[in-house]
């Protein structure tokens, strides 16, 4: 005996039949051997026309090759006898989702285990519904799982049984997670299966919550009228998805204007009111007017305060938040605002620096004293075009080509407003 027939000998000895819509489930002892028997309900396994449905159900169950779906034989119990009482399960350690949640409700609570149960049953209804075959009943207990990881497993189909008109019968007790229609005894659809699905999510996340995106996708899955749900399990699930990544990019857009009015707040809070500075035409590349339209402005889009590195971080992290969702043409507009402020703020930078060899004093002193002067000043030009060049994310060429302009228009400008031509100057 190995581990896994060791471990459900164990379970075996403390484990009651199951009831299920069908019969009851349960493990047998044969041969020194546990295995996996539903033991069909007297009034189904009476019914003359109800084993060659369980035949035609094993039959399409083995052709169906997703792991999730679980094979099966008829048992007729006695030599040659026409009647299936039971059906034998393909092996392993398993146990309905109304017992995993009664003897561990803690795992609705872990995320994983929602959005891989959801995923797994929704992709193996899409490829039954696909080869005409509609589970129609996702109660809990119709549902079975792998006790070692808690992984989705179906078994009987109801659609095979419809023709039997015993759907009063086999559902009793469960019929809020079928299909109104197929509880009337009428026939079951893609649609039905819709409806079972957004009954299961309703209740799988009954104690954690259904999200709130998802709650008008539930919502029509599970109208009263067929014709009011989505066609397919397929499009229902598109529709989650949908639904959640509209959520996510919302929540983006929020973080950004709650971002944006932050920095508003910090820059009337703790930015001096800087000297008005003259304009400073744009470098010899313009930011293309596509980018600039609609009243674009980075003290608008970002607040005031927000400088050049918040505008490359912000690059970064909407690059990063998901990366199969980039809008470029977003990208391209923080790059553009990213560019700007940096030539605000060196603009800024060199008008003080500048100012420290453009005064009446400096220009007054003679030659070598200036020129040592002008090292110094060129020097920290050169440090600050580096340092915001890099926290804006500009390469190196386009921060010297912006500085350099800038430079050039401050000196001019500084030399026309003391009003006479320097002997000396910085030369670009």
């Amino acid at each position: 005996m190995n581990f896994e027939e060791l471990i459900e000998t164990r379970d075996a000895r403390k484990t009651n039949k199951v009831r299920m819509p069908f019969g009851f489930f349960y493990k047998r002892l044969i041969d020194d051997k546990y295995s996996n028997f539903v033991e069909f309900h007297d009034e189904l396994a009476d019914n003359i026309q109800f084993s060659d449905c369980v035949r035609k159900d094993s039959e399409a169950s083995a052709a169906v090759a997703d792991k999730h779906q679980l094979h099966f034989t008829p048992n007729t119990g006695e030599e040659n006898a026409d009647g299936v009482y039971a059906v034998a399960v393909e092996p392993g350690n398993y146990l309905t989702l109304n017992q995993l949640l009664y003897d561990n409700p803690s795992v609705v609570a872990r995320k994983d285990f929602l959005d891989t149960t959801l995923s797994d049953l929704l992709t193996l209804l899409a490829t039954l519904n696909e080869n005409g075959i509609r589970q129609v009943c996702l109660a809990p207990s119709n549902i079975l799982v792998r006790k070692n990881d808690n992984s989705l497993r179906l078994l009987l189909h109801g659609s095979f049984y419809e023709r039997l008109e015993m759907n009063a019968e086999i559902y009793d007790g469960v019929e809020s997670f079928v299909a109104p229609e197929v509880i009337r005894g009428e026939p079951s659809s893609d649609r039905s299966d819709v409806f079972a699905a957004g009954r299961f999510i309703d209740y799988l996340y009954a104690s954690s919550g259904l999200p709130v995106e998802w709650k008008a996708v539930v919502r029509k899955a599970t109208a009263d009228d067929p014709d009011r749900r989505y066609p397919s399990v397929a499009e229902l699930a598109q529709a989650l998805k949908s639904r959640r990544q509209s959520l996510r990019s919302a929540m983006m857009g929020a973080g950004a204007l709650l971002i944006a009015l932050v920095l508003l707040g910090l820059f009337f809070t703790l930015t001096p009111n800087p000297e008005p500075i003259e304009f400073v035409k744009p470098v010899e590349e313009p930011i293309s007017d596509d980018l600039l339209d609609a009243g674009f402005d980075p003290t608008t889009e970002f607040g005031a305060a927000a400088d050049s590195a918040t505008i490359a971080n912000a690059i970064k992290d909407f690059q990063m938040a998901d990366s199969d969702r980039i809008d470029e043409r977003k990208i391209r507009e923080f790059e553009a605002k990213a560019e700007q402020i940096f030539r605000k703020q060196y603009a800024q930078e060199a008008d003080r620096i500048l100012s420290k060899i453009y005064n009446n004093e400096r220009m007054s002193n003679n030659q070598k004293n200036f020129e040592a002067a002008s090292d110094q000043v060129m020097k920290e030009l050169v440090q600050k075009q580096k340092e915001l060049g890099e926290n804006s994310s500009l390469s190196q060429e386009k921060s010297q080509q912006i500085a350099s302009q800038i430079i050039e228009q401050i000196t001019e400008r500084k030399k026309a407003e003391m009003g006479e031509k320097p002997q000396y100057g910085i030369q670009k």
